[in-house]
């Protein structure tokens, strides 16, 4: 069976599914759309009809893909789709031109009727390695800029993200009069669709008609309301591509006139023939929802007594704790929430860096395991990951369907959700039954196992489906149905089979169970379906081993909780320790939550919103996980580390990579590092000796990394000639004659990166020579059985102290950055005398003066108040007292900074981790309250009890970033102020991938350590 046809023409190409949807719109290499349709859903690329009676929406309807039930006509550069709903015709017709599209909708009815269309197109915009590594990234990154004139409505779309050295461009309208419009696919859907899967735009008589720069990029036009009768209504919509549009986007590039031209043209020289559409499995979007719980029902579940920090908003409960500490929300929170609830869980018998472990992602909606992998996060995937935020798609990762009187639906939100550090219970309340699925890692790293269960010991039909990942199984991936199991073996010419030989995933199903093993697929997509008859409970295991794994949920969840309090060891908490004994009942319900976090961090690498890691960063991994290893007394894990660390230095210049894979991917690594990079190494060593005394780590022989060659090298070094190295490559990236460090490829924060590349040449970090400073000073205070080290990093310390009050301490403020020429003359950047970029203050430089012990009691002072004027808000500091100026999203000044057209992350300003580290440096000076108030800031239970203006946010998980609730740029530098006063909503950001709550973890424990 053909599986997909393709339209042509010039550098656009347009692939049509099997189920009449659209796979993708290509041009060049340019992916304008930002997920791929799928034989299942469909696509998010479509026009709706909704047809009117009395002035309410009697129905809608997709017009194309599997919902619609079209008749469709494929030509080389066009195609058509017909149908009739409820006695109204349609047609719906594509034509590309070599860089524009238009799509042509006829309508005609015997019955006279009102009706309006909805256009709407996902957006990429950037090459499909980009948009598909983190669609939420780069929707961040497309500017949107909206005309209104007359009648019509023009979106107009930047990639700002440079795509080869281009900025793709896409325009958007109709030829005729739209009334509304929106430019997120969270305006279009809401979020609520994750309950009633019914778009929140179908329901509303107008599109939001507000420009929303966020995570979903996706443009909706919609027409006014019109008369459909025998006299066919015709309706038309463009959109127009430009492969690089190098201004700002501050204009529209095509006129109407110039696209009716090529219209025309096309319309004159149609070809098409039939094409038989096709939905595979006969399953449609039919979902099935948990119904609600009575208070009763809820009561006998979890009764009101065991639940702790109970979240209650308008004598609504949406979410509490239980005695074990497992997190339950209900559906009622989660439908106003924009991020979906959910948590990374692993299987592993004990934390050991860089042993590979077996772990899944769960959402609250019906998403029991997506991204199912072992060892490498991005390159050993078994099951898809799903690909936003509103559960859209539902072919990814692991799904059940249910027959329910003769119709297959697929489980969607569940009556109650209820997750442990390492599985998860999706309750789900039918008419008279209660089902209930569990997922559960293996404490003994053996696998995960799976159950459905009916309480009321109902039967039922059931299909497991998952979606294989072929992008790392390869399309020749092998499946074996053997003795109650299936094994799942990656493609023989597939780098997975190359890198990792033995890995083969196995599913074992229990013995008494009949089970039928089928699977679906094309060259593009592939399914596995598990068919159940007349089942009570199912349960089966996955694993890594061809043994069979067979235990119990119980007893496994109990086993991986236990495991993480041992972990904790003896960090307890006491009622003197907090200034508001209700932080405590909090922060003991936090705490195992962030180090369940800081370890996905360590022993698998990705995250919820960032999904993309496997590998570890070099700060990063010399942050979270070696701070929280040390705090909590793991010295042996820390060693490992350093020594693991320390085998990717790079020969050839005694520095690091930005990020490198720890594992059988060695091979594959950043191809450049910010000036902080090299430091952090030595930093972590001189902890570790700091708190162990173990000089003898030094002595170890280890190879390095060749950065030519891509492989370790057969020539050793011992530990300290390693260091040695890096003090080599210090001196040798000097500004000038100095003792300055250079700027390199950046800081910490990277957004700051200079517009111009000439200028790093110039420019030093205060932040880094701070940190350095700090670095160097602790480990000559470590070192004493190694005198030669020791006088080096002496003398190196002792010149940057030197040069650090010559250049940076010029008055009473640090700057965030200094560009010195040749004779040494010093320019200050962010600082109050700083008029280019307009910024006076940079938190880093302030606090890490403190924790580098620079600075003299007068400087704390000063760098205290500082920060209190300037950066303190009511959800934390923020990295600067004022956002990069934004015209359109080209940088004048900064890179990243006056690119991104979203207001999140590190260019919303409020970082978690920066504010960890206030918090840091507040205990640092015996400010404990103060440190305590800090904290509870950023811990995500009860949080509005704290912060009055946070939104609701998942309350078990760290978020990285607390952003200013702003629809684009604009708005928010206008409103700025209202984030100081608390007069604007701040949101969670991106959850659980960040050095951050292993930081967290350690600075309580640096607290908690001064009342024992």
């Amino acid at each position: 069976m053909e599986e997909n046809r393709q339209l042509k023409n010039g550098q656009l190409t347009v692939t049509v599914l099997k189920n009449g949807a659209l796979a993708s719109i290509k041009a060049g290499k340019t992916m304008i759309n930002q997920v791929n349709g799928n034989q299942l859903d469909g696509s998010l690329m479509n026009i709706y009809l909704r047809v009117f009676s009395a002035g309410q929406v009697k129905f809608f309807i997709p017009l194309l893909g599997p919902e619609a039930a079209s008749k469709l006509k494929i030509g080389n550069n066009q195609a058509s789709w017909t149908g009739s709903v409820n006695g109204l015709n349609y047609q719906v017709e594509l034509l590309l031109a070599s860089h524009v599209w238009f799509w042509t909708v006829d309508l005609s009815s015997e019955s006279a009727y009102q009706a309006d269309l909805t256009y709407v197109q996902d957006l990429g915009l950037g090459e499909s390695s980009f948009v598909e590594s983190n669609e939420a990234y780069a929707s961040q990154y497309i500017d949107h800029l909206v005309i209104k004139e007359a009648e019509t409505i023009t979106v107009c779309s930047r990639q700002n993200q440079s795509q080869s050295g281009k900025y793709p461009y896409l325009q958007q309208g109709a030829f005729g009069a739209l009334k509304s419009y929106s430019t997120d696919g969270f305006q279009f859907y809401g979020t609520a669709y994750k309950q009633t899967n019914i778009p929140l735009a179908m329901k509303q008589a107008d599109l939001a008609n507000q420009k929303y720069q966020y995570e979903f990029a996706l443009t909706a036009l919609r027409t006014p309301r019109f008369q459909v009768s025998l006299q066919t209504a015709r309706k038309t919509f463009y959109a127009a591509f430009l492969p690089d549009q190098p201004s700002d986007n501050q204009q529209k590039l095509f006129t109407v006139e110039q696209l009716r031209c090529e219209y025309e043209k096309l319309i004159k020289t149609k070809s098409e023939q039939n094409w038989t559409t096709q939905s595979p499995l006969q399953l449609k979007n039919s979902v099935l929802s948990g119904r609600q719980l009575t208070d009763a029902e809820l009561q006998q579940l979890f009764p009101p007594e065991q639940r702790k920090q109970a979240e209650i908003s308008s004598g609504q409960l949406l979410s509490f704790f239980d005695q074990q500490r497992h997190h339950i929300v209900l559906p009622e929170k989660e439908i106003r929430q924009e991020r979906m609830t959910g948590n990374v869980i692993m299987s592993y018998a004990k934390v050991e860096a860089g042993q590979p472990v077996l772990a899944t992602t769960q959402y609250m909606c019906g998403i029991f395991a997506s991204q199912t992998v072992f060892g490498n996060t991005n390159l050993n995937i078994l099951s898809t990951n799903t690909r936003n935020a509103l559960n859209v798609f539902k072919a990814s990762g692991m799904r059940i369907w249910l027959k329910i009187a003769g119709t297959w639906r697929i489980l969607t939100m569940p009556s109650l959700f209820c997750m442990s550090y390492e599985g998860a219970d999706w309750y789900y309340k039918l008419a008279d039954d209660l089902l209930k699925v569990s997922v559960e890692a293996a404490a003994s790293g053996d696998g995960l196992l799976f159950e459905v269960e009916s309480a009321q010991q109902r039967e039922y039909d059931l299909r497991v489906v998952t979606q294989l990942d072929l992008q790392t199984l390869g399309k020749g991936l092998q499946l074996l149905n053997q003795n109650g199991s299936l094994t799942v073996l990656p493609a023989q010419d597939s780098l997975m089979a190359k890198r990792c030989p033995k890995l083969k995933y196995y599913y074992n199903f229990t013995d008494q169970q009949q089970v039928e093993i089928t699977d679906w697929g094309s060259e593009t997509e592939k399914y596995l379906v598990f068919e159940y008859h007349s089942a009570q409970k199912i349960k089966f295991t996955l694993t890594t081993l061809a043994a069979k794994a067979d235990f119990e949920i119980v007893k496994q969840r109990a086993a991986n909780e236990n495991k993480l309090i041992d972990f904790l060891g003896n960090l307890k908490l006491q009622a003197a320790q907090a200034p508001v004994a209700e932080y405590l009942q909090q922060t003991d319900l936090i705490i195992p939550w962030f180090v369940h976090d800081a370890l996905v961090h360590l022993l698998s690498p990705h995250g919820l919103e960032q999904y993309g890691g496997a590998a570890w960063g070099t700060r990063d991994v010399s942050q979270g996980p070696t701070e929280l290893l040390l705090s909590l007394g793991h010295f042996d894990q820390v060693k490992k580390i350093i020594l693991m660390i320390y085998q990717h230095q790079f020969i050839e210049n005694g520095s690091w990579p930005q990020w490198f894979m720890f594992d059988e991917y060695a091979d594959q690594f950043a191809d450049e590092s910010h000036g902080d990079i090299v430091i952090w190494p030595l930093k972590v060593v001189a902890d570790y000796l700091e708190k162990t005394h173990d000089e003898a780590i030094l002595d170890h022989e280890l190879p390095f990394f060749s950065l030519q060659a891509k492989r370790p090298t057969t020539r050793t070094a011992s530990l300290a000639s390693h260091l040695q190295d890096q003090l080599n490559y210090l001196q040798t990236n000097f500004l000038f004659d100095t003792q300055v460090s250079s700027y390199g490829d950046g800081d910490w924060d990277d957004t700051l990166q200079p517009a111009n590349s000439e200028q790093k040449k110039t420019m030093a970090s205060t932040w880094t020579m701070e940190l350095t400073i700090g670095a160097l000073n602790t480990l000559v205070q470590s070192l004493h059985d190694h005198p030669r080290l020791k006088q080096n990093v002496q003398s190196m310390v002792n010149g940057m102290e030197r040069d650090f009050k010559k250049y940076f301490m010029q008055d009473d403020v640090l700057p965030g950055f200094i560009q010195m020429n040749q004779q040494h003359q010093v320019k200050p950047i962010i600082h109050p005398s700083d008029r280019t970029t307009g910024i006076a203050y940079r938190l880093l430089p302030l606090q890490q003066g403190i924790l580098s012990n620079i600075f003299s009691p007068k400087q704390i002072n000063r760098a205290l108040q500082l920060i209190k004027d300037n950066l303190a808000f009511p959800d934390g500091v923020r990295l600067m007292n004022r956002p990069a100026a934004y015209t359109g999203g080209v940088s004048h000044i900064f890179k990243r900074a006056e690119q991104s057209a979203c207001f999140g992350r590190e260019i919303g300003l409020m970082y978690t981790h920066a504010h960890i580290r206030y918090a840091e440096a507040l205990a640092a000076v015996q400010l404990d309250d103060q440190a305590w108030e800090a904290l509870m800031k950023v811990n995500p239970i009860n949080l509005q009890q704290r912060v009055k203006n946070a939104a609701l946010r998942q309350a078990n998980t760290y978020f990285s970033s607390s952003d200013g609730d702003f629809a684009d740029r604009y708005a928010a530098a206008a409103n700025f102020d209202k984030l100081k006063t608390g007069a604007a909503t701040v949101k969670g950001g991106w959850r659980l991938y960040s050095s951050g709550p292993g930081i967290y973890v350690a600075v309580l424990q640096k607290l908690l350590n001064k009342n024992v």
